[in-house]
């Protein structure tokens, strides 16, 4: 997202301003702060539009019907992740507005479970003292939403529509809140968006055809054929541009195995014949990003984006690094958990078996 990254190399101011429990300021942050992250003009084009019918388990095991839940009034759904830095910087604000509205509307904390595990949330939650119900995202409300960054502020109106959309905390998402919790319902019926969730591919299950753009912008195709038409076998790395970097400091097991996942696959892209893709995630990643995305894995790497996200919802990929082995002829031959020690040696016996 344009201007976002400001949230996320701000960590030198991250954890005084998570630790502390002052009181949530009336005025938005400056560019330079932690709590900053830049707003997304596309969003208010989704305003209007109706939500769909999800439901959750909360971390205590509660069932949450979003459908039930709008039914009684207003929904305030905030995305979030636990290594994201402006949502740290947030959390003590969300948590005051929580405690100011939770009898007016449905309040409630949504991680978004890419990189996440429930264990890491809950734990989380219980460092900074958030008392909303606390969900976790399968993806369906992310990819719906469309979601490029976090945090993201969601409000839906008595009538089950999309009100506001927005990144900073502050004076804009204050008014809304204002705005949509006093507003009356106007519809005679709730409608809902009817979402078909996309099932991750199986074993042997042919890939289908999936566009993504190079470092350069082009769009293209994940599997190539050669000049005679025929394709080799895949070995593709989903992985992120920021997973190495950023997450050294937010997650430092998951930035050892995306680091430990691309020197594997550096020492033997030579040596195995494949065709050697990495896909990099759309979270808070940028055009600008994938050049020195391509640099840093450098020759023999096919480095594409997953703008829509749907390699990584057909793969089923909600933890990086993975890979997937794909045959010859196009068939997932299985997917692989990048941190596994023996990530070389599967590798490598897939190729042998693709000879």
């Amino acid at each position: 997202m344009p201007g976002s990254r400001r949230g996320l190399l701000a960590l030198p101011f991250l954890f005084p301003i998570w630790g502390s429990s002052q009181a949530r300021a009336d005025t938005a942050p400056a560019p330079d702060s932690a709590a900053f992250i830049a707003e997304d003009p596309a969003l208010s084009k989704m305003v209007g539009r109706a939500i769909p019918a999800l439901q959750w388990q909360t971390l205590d095991g509660q069932t949450l019907d979003l459908a039930a839940l709008t039914r009684k009034g207003p929904v305030y759904l905030k995305l979030w992740a636990t290594y994201c830095i402006p949502c740290r910087a947030q959390m003590p604000g969300f948590e005051a507005l929580y405690q100011r509205y939770k009898t007016r509307m449905s309040v409630i904390a949504v991680d978004i479970g890419f990189g996440e595990n429930r264990d890491k949330v809950a734990a989380f939650v219980k460092k900074t003292g958030l008392t909303m119900p606390v969900v976790m995202d399968d993806g369906k409300l992310s990819d719906w939403l469309q979601i490029r960054a976090t945090p993201l502020h969601v409000l839906i109106d008595r009538d089950g529509r999309l009100a506001y959309l927005g990144h900073q905390d502050g004076p804009a998402l204050d008014a809304a809140l204002e705005r949509v919790s006093a507003r009356p319902r106007t519809a005679g019926e709730i409608h809902f968006a009817d979402i078909t969730p996309t099932p991750p591919l199986t074993t042997g299950e042919r890939v289908p055809e999936i566009t993504m753009s190079d470092a350069t912008g082009a769009t293209v195709p994940l599997r190539q054929s050669g000049a005679t038409g025929s394709h080799k076998p895949q070995i593709v790395l989903f992985t992120a541009p920021w997973c190495e970097s950023y997450l050294a400091t937010m997650d430092p097991p998951t930035a050892r195995a995306c680091v430990n996942t691309r020197r594997v696959a550096q020492k033997l892209v030579s040596h195995v014949a494949a065709d050697w893709v990495v896909v990099g995630a759309r979270l808070w990643t940028e055009p600008a990003d994938m050049g020195p995305f391509q640099t840093l894995y450098g020759p023999g790497f096919h480095v594409l984006l997953d703008w829509d996200n749907l390699a990584f919802t057909r793969f089923g990929v909600r933890q990086i690094p993975a890979v997937a082995l794909i045959t010859k002829d196009g068939r997932l031959s299985r997917m692989i958990d990048g941190s596994d020690p023996d990530l070389a040696l599967q590798i490598k016996a897939f190729a042998r078996q693709e000879q």
